[in-house]
C-alpha cells in the first residue's frame, strides 16, 4: 500500500474538520503572495561546503551552490528545512493543504505564512518549474524515476537515502541530508544530538519502557494496517526504548507497513498497543469481539492515539522530525507511562 493510499481515509475526514483545525491557527495571518513568495532566504549560509554531492537511492546529485528556494516533495521534508531556518517555496501534503502548515508543533515555523503546495499523490511539474527552485527534495517519498527525471530537468533534485526503502530513513539520515543540501550539517547535528539528549532523558527516567513490545496500529479500514519497526511511529517507540515485536516485522519485511486482518488480532499481543483510532474506526473496534478479548485489551494496555483529533499526537509520532518530537514526546510519554503491566 502507498502511503498516499493509506492516507485517503483520513483525508476524507479532514475535509469535513480541517476549517475546525485550520481556522482558529490561521488567525491573524498574511496570505503568501502568489508564486510561492513565501520562502525565506535566511536558511542559506553563504555557500559554505559548496559545491557538495550528495549520493541518494536515485542517483547522485551535485548542488552548485547554497539554495536559496527548495522545493520539497517528500511528506515531510519540509519540516527539516523549516528547523533549519528556511521556509520551502512549494511543499507537498500529506494529511492535507488545510492541515499541514497549521500543526501545532510547525506553526511557528511558517511564522504566518500558507505555504504554496504543488500537488499531492501526483506531483504538479508546471507549477514546481514555476516556483524556480535552486532545489528539490524528495527524502521522504517513492519518487519514480520518471518522476526524477522530470524534477531534476528542473532543478537538482536529492532522492530518498539509498540504503532505505521508501518511507524508513530515520530521522538523522533525512536530517543530515537536507543539512548538507543548505550547508548546515553543523546545526543539524547540534539539533539532532539536542533531540538524542531528551529521548536518552525519557529512557533514564522511564526504565520500564525498555525491553516493551509496542507498535502503532491503524485501524480505519476495518483492519490492523500496523507499522513497522523501520517507519518513523516504530522508530519514535524505539528511541523511547521499547522493542520491536519480531512476529509483525517478520510480516511487514522491508515494507514500512502490512494490513492484518482483523481475524489474526491475536498478533497484536504486545506490552503496548498504540492505535490511532478516530470515531468511526473507535465503533469497529468496539465490535470487534476478536480484539476487545485481546489481553493487550483486556489489560488496559492498548492506548489510543489521537491522529487527526486534538491534541494530534499521532500525527506528531508520524512526521518524527526535529520539530515534532518534543510535541510528541509531552503528549504521548505520560501516557504510556501511566500503563501499568
Amino acid at each position: 500500500m502507498s502511503l498516499t493510499k493509506l492516507e485517503m481515509s483520513r483525508r476524507r475526514a479532514l475535509a469535513v474538520m480541517g476549517g475546525v483545525l485550520a481556522g482558529p491557527a490561521l488567525i491573524g495571518c498574511e496570505a503568501s503572495p502568489a508564486g510561492g513568495g513565501s520562502a525565506s532566504a535566511d536558511g542559506a549560509d553563504g555557500g559554505n561546503g559548496f559545491p557538495v554531492t550528495i549520493d541518494h537511492a536515485l542517483g547522485q546529485t551535485t548542488i552548485a551552490a547554497a539554495p536559496k528556494r527548495v522545493v520539497t516533495v517528500g511528506y515531510t521534508d519540509h519540516e527539516l528545512f523549516l528547523a533549519l531556518g528556511l521556509r520551502p517555496v512549494g511543499v507537498r501534503p500529506w494529511f492535507g493543504e488545510k492541515i499541514d502548515h497549521t500543526w501545532p508543533w510547525v506553526r511557528d515555523a511558517w511564522n504566518g505564512s500558507t505555504p504554496t503546495y504543488v500537488g499531492g499523490s501526483e506531483l504538479n511539474f508546471e507549477h514546481i518549474a514555476s516556483l524556480r527552485p535552486d532545489v528539490i527534495a524528495g527524502l521522504y517519498a517513492e519518487i519514480t524515476d520518471d518522476e526524477y527525471a522530470k524534477l531534476s530537468a528542473i532543478a537538482p533534485t536529492v532522492a530518498r537515502d539509498a540504503a532505505s526503502a521508501p518511507y524508513t530513513t530515520d530521522r538523522a539520515a533525512m536530517f543530515r541530508t537536507a543539512g548538507r543540501v543548505l550547508g548546515k550539517t553543523d546545526a543539524a547535528d547540534r539539533s539532532l544530538a539536542e533531540i538524542d539528549a531528551r529521548f536518552a532523558e525519557i529512557r533514564k527516567e522511564h526504565p520500564e519502557f525498555t525491553g516493551k513490545t509496542a507498535a502503532v496500529v491503524d485501524p480505519s479500514q476495518k483492519s490492523f494496517y500496523t507499522f513497522s519497526s523501520t517507519d518513523p511511529r516504530g522508530r519514535f517507540l524505539a528511541d523511547l526504548g521499547f522493542a520491536a515485536p519480531t512476529q509483525l516485522d517478520k510480516i511487514i519485511g522491508d515494507k514500512f507497513g502490512a494490513e492484518i486482518s482483523a481475524e489474526r488480532a491475536d498478533l497484536l499481543e504486545l506490552d503496548r498497543l498504540l492505535l490511532l483510532a478516530d470515531a468511526e474506526s473507535r465503533s469497529w473496534l468496539d465490535r470487534n469481539k476478536i480484539f476487545q478479548n485481546l489481553d493487550v485489551v483486556l489489560e488496559r494496555r492498548a492506548l489510543e492515539i489521537p491522529y487527526y483529533e486534538r491534541p494530534y499526537a499521532g500525527a506528531a509520532m508520524a512526521y518524527n522530525t526535529v520539530l515534532s518530537v518534543p510535541y510528541a514526546v509531552s503528549r504521548l510519554v505520560p501516557k504510556l507511562a501511566a500503563v501499568r503491566s
